[in-house]
């Protein structure tokens, strides 16, 4: 069965498709992510600008086209957090299914943390209770299992885009800006790091594009070069903290110009550095090591074994 799995996030629109085998396997096709911003101008309002949606649907189509020349059997298609939150989203996820016919379906933020979790299990063996964080643009999630259940799940409204919208408002930042954000962002992270402090776990994990960039920023600060593949990526919380003193006070030029960071995520990174390090000061992790995985590689997981990696929460 060919499989056709489409993300629609905050940030980026994500296409994998790829051939589920007889063995078990899923074998991609094709991997394609157009960095839409489908959550500009709208976060902080609740509702999907009409700009955004046209980009949008204009992906979308161009997606749908990619699965009809692949002679798609399946499809799943989810969306996220700018979505899931809009007062108009609805309304944009029947527009995508009647003019493009994808079966696009809103998930909840906690269904979104349970699937980051299967995706980050296919790529890395848990050995150990592990915490695992990602950071979008609209929200956060966090999961706790050890590859045989996953024990805690949850999702928080703090996704890099989102917060940026509300809170920066200069360039560079001011002050006052950074000191409101990163006391919204403990506040809404304290209970989830007391939830967490209650639990065992020995592996603190993360996820996610911008989180990939921001160690690969970090690690090229003191490296003349990049590691040996993203898995050996990793940030200690004084890394961290040394990168978001130096964004909270950097302009948007000078972001564009950082080593590791993709210039279109530059107003994303002081945003989700923040987020960051108050999870990892909140939780006591001195530090975090990268993993890939996702929301579409947890579907295919889902498919491939839905009895063994259907997890429940304790």
């Amino acid at each position: 069965m060919t499989l056709g799995i489409i993300d629609v996030g905050t940030n980026s629109i994500h296409l994998l498709v790829g051939i589920l085998g007889l063995n078990g396997r899923f074998h991609v096709l094709l991997r394609e992510r157009d960095l839409t911003r489908l959550g500009d101008g709208g976060l902080a309002s609740g509702a999907l600008t009409r700009p955004a949606i046209h980009r949008a649907m204009e992906v979308l189509t161009r997606f749908a086209a990619a699965l009809k020349r692949l002679g798609v059997d399946r499809v799943e298609a989810v969306a996220t957090s700018a979505v899931r939150e809009a007062s108009n989203g609805q309304e944009f996820v029947r527009q995508v299914r009647r003019r493009i016919g994808i079966p696009l379906r809103i998930i909840s933020g906690r269904e979104e943390a349970r699937l980051v979790y299967l995706g980050v299990r296919q790529a890395k063996r848990l050995r150990h209770p592990a915490v695992i964080v990602t950071i979008g643009g609209g929200s956060a999630q966090v999961a706790l299992g050890d590859g045989v259940r996953l024990r805690y799940a949850t999702s928080v409204l703090l996704g890099g885009a989102r917060l940026a919208q509300q809170f920066i408002r200069h360039d560079p930042p001011r002050p006052r800006e950074v000191v409101a954000l990163s006391r919204a962002v403990r506040r809404t992270w304290t209970p989830v790091a007391q939830a967490l402090r209650r639990r065992r776990w020995r592996q603190a994990l993360a996820s996610s594009a911008t989180i990939e960039q921001l160690m690969m920023a970090a690690h090229l600060r003191r490296h003349r070069r990049s590691p040996e593949g993203r898995r050996r990526l990793s940030i200690t919380r004084a890394q961290l903290g040394e990168l978001v003193a130096w964004l909270a006070t950097s302009t948007a030029k000078q972001r564009m110009q950082l080593p590791g960071l993709d210039p279109r995520r530059q107003d994303l990174a002081l945003t989700t550095g923040v987020v960051l390090l108050v999870w990892m000061e909140a939780c006591g992790m001195s530090r975090l090591s990268y993993v890939p995985g996702s929301i579409r590689e947890g579907l295919v997981m889902d498919l491939l074994s839905p009895s063994k990696f259907r997890y429940t929460y304790r």
